[in-house]
Parts: C-alpha cells; sequence; structure tokens
C-alpha cells in the first residue's frame, strides 16, 4: 500500500515533511549559499577579473624571434635566487609575456617575462591575489578540510532543495489561471520571483551542486603532500629549448602552452594538440599516461562546476545561475517574513 500523502492515521505526510526540510533547510542554509553564489558567479570570470587587476604591460617586442625558454626561465629566477621554476606557460595571444611559476617555500610566485628582450616586466604572489582569496572563501570557506566537508554538506542539500522546490511547486504550476495559449500567471512579489529562479536554474544548478560535491569530496580525500615538492623539480626545467623541440615534432603543427615539471626528469608539455611527457635526460616523448588521464577528467569536472566548456555561453549562464542562488536565499527569506507576519 503506497505511503498517505495527505497524512492520514499511522500515514506519512510526504508533502509537509518536503516543506518543513525546504523551510528550515534553506533557513539554516541560507547565507551559506548566498556566499558560494556570489563566490561562485565571480570564480566564473576570474580570468577576466585577474586581467583587469594585472598591472602587467604588453610586451613591446612583440614582433621579434623569441628568444631560448630556457634563458627565459633563468632571468625569473635572477628576481628569486632560492625560488625554484616548476612551469613556465606560454601565452596563446601575441604580444603578451611569458609567465614563470615558481614556488619559493610556502609562496608561489609568477614572474612575467619579455621573450624577445628577456626583460622582467611584472610579477607577483599568487597567495595574494584577491580571486585566490575568493576561491578559498568557495571551496572551504577559508577553514580548510572542515570548510571543504561544509561545501560538500551544502552542495548535497542545495540537491535537495531543488528537488522539494521542484515537488512542492509543481501542483500550484499545474492549478494556476492560464491566459489563452500562454503559460500559468504567477502572482508578482517574492514568492513568484522564487518559483521563477528556481525553475529557471533548476538543471545547472543541480548540476553544479553534484560537481561540487565531487571537487569537495576530492579536496578532502587529497594526501597534505598531494602537490609536488621543490626539491625534486630543482631540475625539472632545465633543458627547454630541447624538450620543446622532441615536443613539437611528436605534435606537428600544435603550439606549445606550458611545460611543467613533472618527478624524476619528466616534462609535461601542454600543447593545443594535447600533452605529452618528456624525459629531460633521454628526450624519449611518450603520451601522456592514465593517470593523466585521470587529471584530465578531474579537470572537466572542475570545467563542468566552473562553466568553462562552451564558451562565453556557458559562462555567462553559470553566472545568472550564481546570482539566482543569491536571490533564492534572499527571496526565500522575505517569504518566511511575510508569512510570520501575517497574509500577504
Amino acid at each position: 500500500m503506497p505511503a498517505k500523502v495527505r497524512g492520514a492515521s499511522g500515514g506519512v505526510n510526504w508533502r509537509r515533511l518536503a516543506i518543513r526540510l525546504h523551510l528550515w533547510g534553506g533557513l539554516l542554509t541560507g547565507p551559506f549559499l548566498l556566499v558560494l553564489g556570489l563566490s561562485g558567479g565571480a570564480l566564473v570570470f576570474r580570468t577576466e577579473i585577474e586581467s583587469l587587476k594585472s598591472t602587467t604591460p604588453v610586451v613591446a617586442s612583440a614582433r621579434q624571434p623569441a628568444a631560448s625558454l630556457d634563458a627565459v626561465v633563468g632571468i625569473a629566477r635572477t628576481r628569486h635566487p632560492t625560488a625554484e621554476p616548476y612551469a613556465l606557460r606560454i601565452p596563446s595571444a601575441p604580444g603578451r609575456p611569458y609567465r614563470v611559476e615558481l614556488r619559493a617555500s610556502r609562496q608561489h610566485l609568477e614572474i612575467a617575462v619579455d621573450p624577445s628582450t628577456l626583460q622582467i616586466v611584472g610579477g607577483r604572489a599568487a597567495e595574494r591575489s584577491v580571486m585566490v582569496a575568493v576561491r578559498s572563501l568557495h571551496a572551504g570557506l577559508h577553514a580548510g578540510r572542515l570548510g571543504a566537508v561544509v561545501v560538500g554538506l551544502l552542495g548535497l542539500w542545495l540537491v535537495v532543495e531543488s528537488l522539494t522546490g521542484l515537488w512542492l511547486c509543481w501542483p500550484s504550476v499545474r492549478r494556476r489561471p492560464r491566459v489563452a495559449g500562454g503559460a500559468p500567471i504567477e502572482r508578482v512579489g517574492s514568492r513568484g520571483l522564487h518559483r521563477l529562479m528556481g525553475g529557471a536554474s533548476l538543471a545547472l544548478g543541480v548540476v553544479i551542486a553534484l560537481t561540487g560535491v565531487v571537487l569537495a569530496l576530492g579536496s578532502v580525500l587529497a594526501p597534505a603532500g598531494a602537490s609536488p615538492s621543490p626539491a625534486r623539480t630543482v631540475s625539472g626545467l632545465s633543458r627547454l629549448d630541447v624538450i620543446a623541440a622532441r615536443a613539437a615534432a611528436s605534435r606537428p603543427g600544435a603550439k606549445i602552452t606550458a611545460l611543467i615539471a613533472r618527478d624524476g626528469d619528466a616534462v609535461r608539455v601542454e600543447t593545443t594538440a594535447g600533452a605529452v611527457i618528456v624525459d629531460r635526460e633521454t628526450g624519449h616523448v611518450a603520451r601522456a599516461p592514465s593517470s593523466e588521464t585521470r587529471l584530465d577528467v578531474w579537470d572537466w569536472i572542475a570545467r563542468l562546476h566552473y562553466g568553462d566548456f562552451a564558451g562565453w555561453v556557458s559562462r555567462v549562464a553559470y553566472a545568472l545561475v550564481g546570482l539566482g542562488l543569491c536571490l533564492l536565499s534572499i527571496t526565500g527569506y522575505l517569504i518566511t517574513a511575510q508569512r510570520t507576519s501575517g497574509p500577504s
């Protein structure tokens, strides 16, 4: 016998339970979801925001041939002799500097170098970036692994809020009067805006919530020493010119976008045609192994969470969902206030 919906004796009033879960869960998690929505919307455009804040000038020698990659890294190390380089990123747009990433103790440094004149044109510590602080807020509420656990639970609860909201809203949508050949008429106000934003952002909101749970779980379960040790990458960014030539020969026509030191003598070379692993000593070139494939899958989960998969269309849509989450939190509180103060 199916469970009773209207709460007869011995039955479970599932609808009343859903109302209470949606109400009290929203009241308790609303402030956190508001923060996650705002920070997530900002992170969608993190690259553009960082570029607005960046004071790195366009290099003046864009049309001159690029100098040696090893020389570029060597120049970057002159500013921080004790730091160890672990990545060299080559811009896709002309006239932009090469960026050398270094690690000094617990600090990550980024040095911009004009590849033609070998002049340092900018530099910053990644930890001092506003967007790094926003990412830390979004990923763990500035509370480390405990914060990541909280964010994961908030993601799961957002799915519950979405599904209960859909169930509670559906009967009233079906009963609502319609205009001829049109959609149901919704009364203007907090309740109407709440339903509108909830329905419009439901699908993408669930995707964002579930991928956020996966990312939070991965952050919690990742070993504390997951990042490569500086001592193991001291010589990883040497012989870059030879490595780049080997990688280019294995990927004809592809453009190299980054060279990243791996464990031992391996260097990961990222190109527009895919990544390869080059042995620094032997010059042997191989495709990224299965572990790298898993990293690519993880990267796609992150892209799906931040909307980095369909250009500006997906990014704008995700930013709107983030704003919608904020509106859902605010209108939810307004609806509750109207109920407690009297009929609206």
